[in-house]
């Protein structure tokens, strides 16, 4: 199983990706996020960005991750997030999504990181099982109205 940083050359399947995780976003959105990134511009929510490639080549997952000085039930002011988790629905359930999260915790580590965190929405219904089978703990619920 092969994970590693994204690369410029990645550029079409990353797009491909974000817009499978994130399909009410468009593609000018995400190709714009993507520029700014690869072009070395700091973002808040994007500071590295690691794939998992299929083995005949072209990408099946990815993981983003950035720092967070704060995020419900955690203790520290710097704070590894998983900004973006997905994998393509013919990898699932042969621990890419796993590796890709390791991967991304290693980074955070090596970055002065000692906890991670991660949020997930009621349109991703796989997501808090995945979370939990990697360890996660829900700590918080945020609830919102319109008045």
């Amino acid at each position: 199983m092969i994970i590693r940083p994204v690369e410029p050359a990645d550029q079409a399947e990353w797009l491909r990706l974000r817009l499978e995780l994130w399909p009410d976003s468009t593609a000018e959105e995400e190709a714009e996020v993507i520029d700014r990134f690869l072009a070395g511009y700091p973002l808040p929510t994007l500071m590295a960005a690691f794939v998992g490639v299929r083995p005949e080549g072209g990408l099946c997952g990815l993981v983003e991750v950035a720092i967070h000085e704060t995020a419900p039930g955690c203790t520290t002011d710097r704070i590894g997030f998983l900004e973006a988790w997905y994998v393509d629905p013919d990898w699932r359930g042969r621990g890419m999504g796993r590796a890709l999260v390791a991967r991304a915790e290693a980074w955070a580590r090596a970055a002065g990181c000692r906890e991670m965190a991660s949020d997930t929405e009621p349109a991703y219904p796989l997501s808090p099982a995945a979370h939990a089978a990697l360890g996660y703990e829900e700590v918080a619920r945020f609830f919102r109205k319109d008045i």
